[in-house]
């Protein structure tokens, strides 16, 4: 007969350790996307060598450089984010809404007393880059596909007291896994064909704090640079379940013998409280639980150089960022037979487990030009460079650069297998028909795994926007509309099939400031 066990706290902080900070956390961190002022959101975020604008300091902190005058500003916003989702033919839709902070903007901008060719600008901003709020709900017929192939895929040559705590550990605990003559195997038969489903619920943001300084020398040469502070908050809750709505997997009791649907042999349990029949598999309930938190570092570099009146070009370069961050997490389980039976064990026990790490995201490189004429319109591109195959993870602990990739090091091969170089693109143009300003942008962000203008992962945003100027007051409003598109696998590539998301956003941003 099985016992449950309980895991040892070394298995327990190893097993966590090689599986919850993955490369997927490593790209979370490393795309980040235009944020700020609804003036830079309505025209796509391209502002690299235009510049006088709050959201140059995570751009191009040469930019504030332009200014004349002091600028104070908040942006507000509303996002719209749905998800279809797709599995082996059956489609869901989910829908979130939630109000959100885009950023905030102080500059303060003078000429030199003793030398009027020389100008300064000092700023403080804040752009939201990323918001992580969605939900996502996947469903569909596995196929004769289960979770269960992939827990048992981690139980070759391992002991009980041995299994992975967060997954197959918790399949033992609640009976979906078992041992019978020293091998393990699974209540769930995958003769027959059940429902699966994954429900996923995230929400946090990604906040780029800048202190930018910017030089500039007879109004041709703008040199700025800015300390970047990332802000991370992010929580992640997924269940996912699989339910034999056919009761396909059936154990009967017939006087003294015992019916099964099951083409393997397996155990047969009774309750321990009223010793009636278990019977056979009904469903499980997966669930897994994490908050990540933490600060970043980075250091933002830029140049403008204004060739002609009609003409600027800007270079910017934004160093690795180096996050320090905490993980606190939770995986738990459900089992329940077709009598009503039921098992759940989580793991780590409550108050749940706690893991710090490093992650070391990808530097980048815009090449930027505008164009204006006169006061009436202007035009700019923003094109960067970035490889996600730099990216890396460290252990937080370790008093060396080889001893904290050591912890990781499966990991780090993986990002620079599976990931590439890749691109973004923003053009943004704006038209003043005073009092009114008139904004339209376009932006792709290409695929961490080298497509840079079309296919999966590819995110393409549209936008647009109208602006307002009364004396020293203005107001601004953007809508943005993103369109990407996903293969997810619910688990296990190599026991699941593919699902397939097609994400939309769509943002409606408000910005009110104040020259002074």
């Amino acid at each position: 007969m099985k016992t449950l066990i309980i895991i040892t706290a070394f298995s327990l902080l190893l097993s966590i350790q090689l599986f919850s900070q993955n490369d997927i956390d490593a790209m979370r961190y490393s795309q980040t996307y235009f944020g700020g002022t609804a003036r830079s959101k309505a025209m796509a975020g391209s502002f690299g060598a235009l510049g006088a604008d709050g959201s140059c300091m995570g751009i191009n902190p040469a930019g504030i450089g332009l200014y004349k005058k002091g600028d104070i500003n908040l942006s507000l916003g509303l996002l719209f984010n749905s998800v279809d989702a797709t599995h082996n033919g059956e489609i869901n839709n989910n829908l979130k809404a939630n109000v959100n902070f885009n950023g905030l903007t102080l500059v303060g901008a003078w000429d030199s007393k003793t030398n009027k060719d020389n100008h300064h600008a000092l700023g403080l901003g804040c752009n939201q880059v990323v918001n992580f709020s969605n939900n996502t709900l996947i469903e569909g017929m596995s196929k004769n596909k289960s979770i269960t192939q992939d827990m048992l895929a981690t139980t070759k040559n391992v002991s009980v007291s041995n299994l992975d705590g967060g997954f197959a550990g918790l399949g033992y605990e609640t009976y979906v896994l078992d041992t019978l003559n020293g091998k393990y195997y699974s209540f769930v038969n995958t003769k027959y064909d059940l429902k699966q489903s994954k429900s996923i619920q995230t929400t946090g943001r990604l906040n780029d704090w800048n202190i930018n300084y910017a030089y500039g020398y007879k109004d041709k040469l703008y040199i700025g640079a800015a300390i970047g502070i990332e802000s991370v908050s992010y929580s992640y809750n997924s269940v996912y379940s699989e339910s034999d709505v056919n009761d396909s997997m059936r154990i009967k009791k017939n006087g003294s013998l015992y019916n099964t649907t099951y083409n393997y042999p397996i155990n047969i349990y009774t309750d321990t409280q009223t010793g009636a029949l278990l019977g056979g598999f009904k469903d499980l309930n997966y669930q897994e639980t994490y908050k990540t938190t933490g600060t970043g570092y980075n250091l933002k570099l830029g140049v403008i150089y204004r060739a002609a009146d009609f003409m600027r070009l800007g270079v910017s370069f934004v160093s690795p960022t180096v996050y320090n961050l905490t993980d606190t997490y939770t995986y738990s389980m459900k089992t329940e037979f077709d009598n009503a039976g039921s098992y759940t064990s989580q793991y780590p026990p409550s108050p749940g487990g706690k893991f710090n790490y490093k992650i070391y995201t990808p530097l980048k490189l815009t090449g930027s030009i505008a164009f204006l004429y006169k006061k009436i319109g202007a035009l700019n591109v923003d094109y960067d460079f970035i490889n996600y195959s730099s990216a890396s993870l460290q252990n937080a602990s370790s008093n060396s650069l080889q001893t904290g990739q050591a912890t990781f090091i499966g990991v780090n091969e993986t990002i620079k297998s599976k990931y590439s170089q890749s691109s973004n693109l923003r053009v943004g143009g704006e038209l003043n028909i005073k009092p009114l300003f008139i904004r339209l942008g376009y932006a792709m962000y290409g695929s961490p795994f080298g497509d840079k203008f079309s296919g999966d992962f590819v995110k393409t945003f549209f936008t647009g926007g109208i602006g307002i100027r009364k004396n020293k007051i203005y107001a601004d409003i953007s809508f943005t509309k993103s369109l990407s598109s996903e293969n997810y696998y619910m688990y296990n590539p190599n026991y699941v099939d593919k699902s397939t998301l097609k994400i939309s956003g769509t943002t409606i941003g408000i910005t009110i400031g104040s020259k002074f």
